[in-house]
């Protein structure tokens, strides 16, 4: 009897140690950007890592953001999250709202503040907002911190001879995206219009300066305009804003001008939308500026009101030299999404013996440059090999130069 009661002792200490060693728990969830419900984000690759720092069991998200792990001992973890997928739709309003909290003007949740800690330092500072303001904006530079960032989550599975099933639903962000706008899916980003005045050329060496503007004749709290220009033909001298608070660069390789500017004060803005800032322009000597040359816009411009609202819908004024712009031009893709090539097919009423294809990705970075495309009067077909670009969405700016000047913008989305 005395063995008997051994035996019941050990065997129940052994299914304890077994139920343990043995049990097979689940971690299933799904990931969210901002903790909103209807932004799944996909191709997070989810990891789980025990205390020892040895990796337990991993998953990638799919379209809808789930995941599910398996076979974990019972224990405690953490969750590791990584995506290689490029963040994007950082702006200047999200520099104007850390700027508004570091003032006490407004107040941030717990995915904002971390959203905002670019630096990762563990605090919300003005370090942070110059990097979002001056570095990210202005010259194109990472965040310190990376792309992303992801909540902290610990999980334990008590021991038991039976396997136990946990949800644990997460969040994402992109570094410096304080507001929550992008969608990992593909956001439909607002190019701006762009409205054109005529101004003289300048000859080789020769200077002259221009304004850039919108058609939007009140106050403004602040604004992002990123612009492409010829390196080969421009050479710019001086860019001057309204006052100690503008940011500039200037990438005399790629062509790409990004200027910024916010209103610090609490009072009224003296900033109006008929002049933002002012550039200085001379030819070099590669070649003279050939006429109907232009400055054009490129993805990520922005307005903001006196109330920090998104002017999405106001023209930027930039300068066309003594040519007039044709409005007979048509262009189409597809397909789209594309996988290996897409198809731009151009209907034209009129001949242009210079076209350029530029294609930029939603940072503004130049990704594709076709030059020296005749365009005929009629129907054609361009096509560009996309294999190589990454998954995402693309803007194309299609320039033509004939006996008139046309420039016509679009976008695309590049699938797996």
């Amino acid at each position: 009897m005395k063995n008997l009661k051994v035996l019941s002792v050990f065997l129940a200490s052994f299914l304890m140690l077994c139920g343990s060693l043995f049990s097979q728990n689940v971690l299933t969830g799904a990931y969210y950007y901002h903790a909103d419900t209807s932004l799944p984000i996909p191709d997070v690759q989810v990891r789980l890592y025990d205390t020892n720092d040895s990796l337990i069991a991993s998953d990638l998200t799919n379209l809808a953001g789930e995941y599910s792990l398996s076979g974990i001992p019972s224990g405690q973890y953490s969750l590791e999250s990584y995506i290689d997928m490029e963040s994007i739709n950082v702006d200047i309003d999200d520099a104007a709202e850390v700027l508004f909290y570091l003032l006490g003007w407004v107040t941030f949740d717990s995915i904002q503040y971390q959203a905002a800690d670019v630096d990762t330092s563990g605090q919300v500072d003005f370090v942070d907002f110059a990097l979002i303001w001056v570095s990210y904006l202005t010259q194109q530079k990472a965040f310190p911190g990376g792309d992303w960032t992801f909540e902290e989550v610990s999980v334990t599975f008590a021991s038991r001879a039976a396997g136990d099933t946990t949800t644990s639903d997460t969040w994402g962000s992109s570094m410096g995206d304080v507001e929550g706008e992008w969608e990992p899916t593909g956001r439909d980003i607002n190019i701006l219009p762009t409205e054109y005045y005529s101004m003289e050329m300048p000859g080789k060496q020769e200077t002259t300066k221009f304004a850039v503007a919108s058609n939007y004749d009140g106050d403004l709290d602040g604004f992002q305009v990123n612009l492409s220009y010829a390196p080969e033909k421009l050479n710019i001298l001086s860019i001057s804003g309204p006052d100690e608070n503008f940011n500039y660069s200037v990438d005399n390789k790629s062509g790409v001008i990004m200027a910024n500017w916010l209103n610090f004060s609490q009072g009224t803005s003296m900033v109006d939308g008929n002049e933002l800032f002012t550039i200085e322009i001379a030819g070099n000597n590669e070649g003279q500026i050939s006429e109907g040359e232009l400055i054009s816009l490129l993805p990520g411009s922005m307005l903001l009101d006196s109330d920090n609202n998104k002017l999405d819908n106001t023209e930027i004024k930039l300068p066309l030299f003594k040519n007039k712009q044709l409005l007979n031009v048509e262009v189409n893709t597809y397909p789209n999404p594309v996988v290996s090539n897409i198809n731009f097919n151009v209907k034209s009423s009129s001949e242009f013996s210079q076209a350029s294809l530029v294609v930029y990705d939603l940072t503004g970075k130049k990704v594709f440059d076709k030059r020296d495309i005749a365009v005929r009067e009629g129907e054609q077909i361009i096509s560009l090999d996309a294999k190589g670009l990454l998954p995402g969405n693309y803007i194309f700016s299609l320039n033509l130069k004939g006996d008139g000047v046309k420039s016509i913008k679009g976008r695309f989305v590049k699938s797996k």
